[in-house]
C-alpha cells in the first residue's frame, strides 16, 4: 500500500487506515510519510537496521536495545545487501528478521529535561527485497511484540531504487485495537513530529554516507588511473 502515499509527504495521520502485512485491513489509524533520498536503498537500509547508529541521526528514537537475535543461518528472504554486510562484519549487530528489540522514543526531543519518553518492544516481521514498476527496492517491517487485542501496531519502511542511484523512501505505521484513539488523542501530534524527525535524520545520514562513498570511489579511481 505504500504506492498510495504521495512523494515527499510530510508526516501526518492518513485520511483512512492502511492495511499492514501481518494484520491486514481493520486498522484504526495510520501515520504516513515519504521522502526522496540521494542515496541507494542499501545505504538507507543499513542505517535503519544498525542500532549503533541511532544516537547520531535519530532525535525521535536515539536509543535501541536489542533483546534477542535469531540464530543462524539467515533466512533465504534476507536481502543480499544485508547478507553482504554481515559477511564483511560478522560481529556486527543488525536488526534481522525475528530480532526483538526496544525503542526508547523521545516524544519531546527538544525538552531540556529530556521530556516525555516511551519504551516500545518490537520485533522485525519482514526484511526483504521487492520490485515495483520495474524498479528494485528493500523493505523492513516491524510490529509491537505480542498481539494484544486492545492495541497493536506494525510499521512498514520501503526504499525503492531510482535510475539515478537515489531512492524513494516511504513509511507508514498502522495501529489496531480500541486503545488507538487514546494514542492518537494524547500522543498523536508528538508522534507525527517524531516521524518527521526520523525521516529528516535518516535522509541526512544516508546522503552523507553516500557522498562519502562517492568521494572514496573517486579517490580510488584517480589513484588507479
Amino acid at each position: 500500500m505504500t504506492e498510495t502515499i504521495p512523494p515527499n509527504q510530510e508526516s501526518k495521520w492518513a485520511d483512512s487506515p492502511l492495511p499492514s502485512p501481518t494484520y491486514g485491513a481493520g486498522g484504526k489509524a495510520t501515520i504516513i510519510c515519504s521522502a526522496a533520498i540521494a542515496a541507494p536503498p542499501a545505504a538507507c537500509l543499513e542505517i535503519t537496521l544498525d542500532p549503533a547508529t541511532y544516537p547520531s541521526w535519530n532525535k525521535f528514537v536515539p536509543r535501541v536495545t536489542v533483546q534477542s537475535s535469531p540464530p543462524p543461518p539467515l533466512p533465504e528472504s534476507t536481502p543480499s545487501a544485508v547478507a553482504q554486510l554481515l559477511e564483511d562484519s560478522p560481529d556486527r549487530q543488525l536488526l534481522l528478521l525475528g530480532t526483538r528489540f526496544r525503542f526508547e522514543a523521545h516524544l519531546q526531543p527538544d525538552s531540556a529535561s529530556g521530556g516525555l519518553t516511551r519504551n516500545t518492544d518490537l520485533e522485525i516481521s519482514a526484511l526483504e527485497e521487492f520490485e515495483r514498476g520495474g524498479a528494485k527496492g528493500l523493505r523492513v517491517v516491524w510490529k509491537m511484540q505480542g498481539d494484544p487485542w486492545y492495541l497493536k501496531a506494525e510499521r512498514i519502511q520501503e526504499f525503492l531504487g531510482r535510475p539515478d542511484g537515489r531512492c524513494d523512501y516511504v513509511c507508514y505505521e498502522t495501529f489496531y485495537g480500541p486503545m488507538t484513539w487514546l494514542v492518537r488523542r494524547f500522543a498523536g501530534p508528538l508522534m507525527v513530529r517524531g516521524f518527521g524527525l526520523w525521516t529528516q535524520g535518516l535522509k541526512k545520514a544516508a546522503e552523507e554516507k553516500a557522498a562519502e562513498q562517492r568521494a572514496k570511489t573517486a579517490e580510488e579511481n584517480a589513484g588507479a588511473a
